[in-house]
Order: C-alpha cells, then sequence, then structure tokens
C-alpha cells in the first residue's frame, strides 16, 4: 500500500511539473490573448493531473501517431527515479510530514486574517477573505488612502474576485502547492498563478468601465506599499506582482473576442492531448518471482523406534505468494503423521529477505508453530525445532536458500 500511494504521488510530480512548463512555454501566445488568457490558461493544470483517470484505449496514442510517421517507439514516456522499496514508508512520511507543515502555517495565515474581521489594520491590502461567504475586507485607512472614485474600482475589483469564485481556486492552488512542497515549480506556479490572477481581475474591471485607466493606474500607484497578510484564501488588491508590469497590462486590458476564446481552448485541448498522449502505459511485466531450495528432515517417535522423513524440492513463487511442503500425506490422502510446512518469502530491500514459515501437523491439519527470519539472497537460513521426550520426541530441520529471479516481460 505505501509503495503504491508513493507511485502515485511521483506520477503526479512528473504530470504536475509538465503541466506547468507547458504553462511557461504557453505564457507568450497567451499574453497575446489578453490576461483573461493567462489567467484561464492555469486551468490546464488541473486537467493535466486528472489525465491518468481518464481510459486508455487498447493502442496508445503516441504510438499511432509515430506509427503513421514511420517511427516506432518501445518504451512508456520517462518516468522520476523511484525510491527502493525498503525506504518507500520513509520518503513517504518525508512527504506528507512537509505537506502537512505546509497546510499548518497557512492554516495560521488564514485564521490570523479572519480573526481581524472586515476591518483591518492600515496599511493591509484590501481584500476578499472567506471561502464559502466570502466578504470585502477594507484597511481602516481606506478612505483617506484612496479617492472614491478609486474606492469603487477597488470594491468592483474584489466583486469580480466574489463573482469568479478565485477563493476556492485558491485552495486548489494552495493544496496542490503543498502537496508539491519539495518542487521549486510548485512555489512559482503558485506566484504566477495569484498574480494572473490580478491581472484577470483588472482587465474585467476596466472591460466594465474603459474611461476609468488613470484612476485604475492611480489606485495601484496608491497601493504600492500595502500588507497582504499572506492568507492563502483572500483574494487581494496589493500583491507581489511587479507594479510596472501591472501597470503596463491595463494598456492592454480587454475583454477577450470569440476568436480568442476558442483559440485558447484549443491550445488548452492540444497541451492536456499532449500530456494525455505521452502517458502510454509501461509494458506489464510478470510479478518477480523467488526460487527457494529446500532439505527438509524430521524425525519422530522414541529412541527404540523412530521414523525420518526427508525431502529437498524447490519451488518457485511470486514475492508475497504461498507455497506449501507435505510431508507423509496430501492433500487428497490426509494421514494422522502428515506435516506440513508452508512458506512465503517477501523482499525487504537492500539484498534481504524476510521467510515466514507455518508448519502444522496431524489430521485435521493444525498450526504448531509460525518459525520466522531474514537472510540475504543466495544465503542459506536454517529452522530448527523439536522437542526430546522418552515417550514421544521429535525434530524438524529446515534449511532455506532463497534466490530473487529477476522479472519478465510477458
Amino acid at each position: 500500500m505505501t509503495e503504491l500511494l508513493l507511485t502515485a504521488l511521483w506520477r503526479q510530480a512528473a504530470l504536475f511539473s509538465l503541466a506547468v512548463l507547458l504553462l511557461a512555454a504557453l505564457r507568450p501566445l497567451l499574453r497575446r490573448l489578453g490576461a483573461g488568457a493567462l489567467y484561464a490558461g492555469w486551468l490546464l493544470l488541473p486537467a493535466v493531473l486528472l489525465t491518468p483517470a481518464l481510459p486508455r484505449p487498447a493502442t496508445e496514442p503516441l504510438r499511432v501517431v509515430l506509427a503513421a510517421a514511420g517511427t516506432t517507439v518501445q518504451t512508456a514516456a520517462p518516468v522520476l527515479p523511484m525510491p527502493t522499496a525498503s525506504k518507500a514508508a520513509l520518503w513517504l512520511a518525508l512527504w506528507l510530514v512537509g505537506a502537512a507543515a505546509v497546510l499548518l502555517v497557512q492554516a495560521r495565515r488564514q485564521r490570523r486574517l479572519s480573526r481581524l474581521g472586515t476591518r483591518l489594520p492600515a496599511g493591509s491590502s484590501p481584500a476578499l477573505v472567506g471561502l464559502l461567504r466570502p466578504r470585502v475586507a477594507l484597511p481602516s485607512d481606506f478612505e483617506q488612502r484612496f479617492t472614491p472614485p478609486q474606492r469603487a474600482l477597488i470594491l468592483a475589483h474584489e466583486n469580480v474576485h466574489r463573482e469568479r469564485l478565485d477563493n476556492l481556486w485558491n485552495l486548489l492552488a494552495c493544496g496542490l502547492t503543498a502537496l508539491h512542497w519539495w518542487n521549486p515549480l510548485a512555489w512559482w506556479a503558485a506566484q504566477r498563478f495569484r498574480a494572473d490572477q490580478e491581472l484577470a481581475c483588472d482587465a474585467a474591471v476596466l472591460a466594465a468601465h474603459p474611461s476609468s485607466r488613470t484612476d485604475y493606474a492611480q489606485a495601484l500607484l496608491a497601493a504600492h506599499d500595502l500588507h497582504h497578510l499572506g492568507a492563502p484564501l483572500a483574494s487581494r488588491w496589493g500583491t507581489s506582482h511587479p507594479l510596472v508590469e501591472r501597470i503596463a497590462m491595463l494598456k492592454a486590458a480587454r475583454p477577450m473576442s470569440r476568436t480568442g476564446t476558442s483559440a485558447l481552448g484549443a491550445v488548452l485541448l492540444a497541451a492536456a492531448g499532449l500530456a494525455y498522449a505521452t502517458q502510454a502505459e509501461a509494458p506489464a511485466t510478470e510479478a518477480r518471482k523467488v526460487e527457494l531450495k529446500m532439505d527438509i528432515s524430521y524425525r519422530s517417535g522414541h529412541s527404540g523406534a523412530s521414523q525420518t522423513l526427508t525431502s529437498k524440492p524447490t519451488v518457485r513463487i511470486p514475492l508475497g505468494g504461498r507455497a506449501t511442503v507435505m510431508l507423509s500425506g496430501a492433500p487428497d490422502k490426509p494421514s494422522p503423521e502428515q506435516l506440513a510446512i508452508t512458506i512465503s518469502a517477501q523482499d525487504l530491500g537492500d539484498d534481504r529477505i524476510e521467510l515466514r514459515t507455518e508448519v502444522s501437523k496431524g489430521d485435521p491439519l493444525t498450526v504448531v508453530s509460525r518459525p520466522r527470519l531474514i537472510t540475504r539472497n543466495g544465503v542459506k537460513a536454517l529452522i530448527e525445532q523439536g522437542r526430546d521426550d522418552p515417550v514421544a520426541s521429535e525434530h524438524l530441520s529446515l534449511a532455506i536458500t532463497p534466490t530473487l529471479l529477476a522479472a519478465t516481460s510477458p
């Protein structure tokens, strides 16, 4: 379970990095379509992360395209290196502890802002605070710092945040940043996402108030030194976005045309399709097996009349599977003297193998012991048990040499 979860996280990390790099490459094109396109372009990120949930066709799309072009491909797209199985739990714990730490810091910042209510300290940025019922919080010097036309534009800006449910998107961005806390691309993406969010709101407000560019620019200048308090679920007026760039974008602020919207949809669909097509499933491999060479000796009875049963079987089983060897009996022909030994093996990594055995006797079979030991690949391990009794003594000697076999493709 641990390895499966870690594998899923690594796959999401690879897709996350791919989506962010695609968005970085597409930024010049999206910028030409306007600030709204820059913000809407971030829809590519969750779209790419959800592509593993889509059904896979019988023939992978990338293979079809390459075959049509006269090129062959033998392997799936490269993936990030995986930690060894023995360290999977450690890596998973480190990953989740880091994510929890980031979420804790963000939660404390959000709580600090929420406790201030709708009246913020002087020098704070106006902000839309909250998730389900967001409210506009204003600093105590709001009326002194901004003129009436500027205040109206700022409130219109925050109302656009409300209508677009931007704080819900901020929650998703916060969660993804926390989950990928170790990835520098996640922090770059979070910063650019918030900046593009503000640019898109600027463009929407100016599209509704085209004659207010001067008042809007002056309001931005008046807010250049405001503190934003860093809460994740707050869409604010003042940001860390470079002021010169934000004011420069005001000159090009315009609503997206139908052509631009269609172009944006085509670009995002093509990028998501590319990410989907490159996720060819790795060829299925047969479960790795282990070969167990056993030397079994079982002596029972008393000094005057004892018998010894021996067997030297060799079995091959999948790791985690079970094999049973029976002496003096068979599943279809039980006997009171029968002895059954069930054995399983697990790869612990670092060339170590754990052997678990279960010894059963009688008719019906009753478990009498469950010896367990750890040995190394190719190294003989010995299990001995018994009792010395003048009436009924017994002794079991079980030597096992496990050898890991290489996985093979079907």
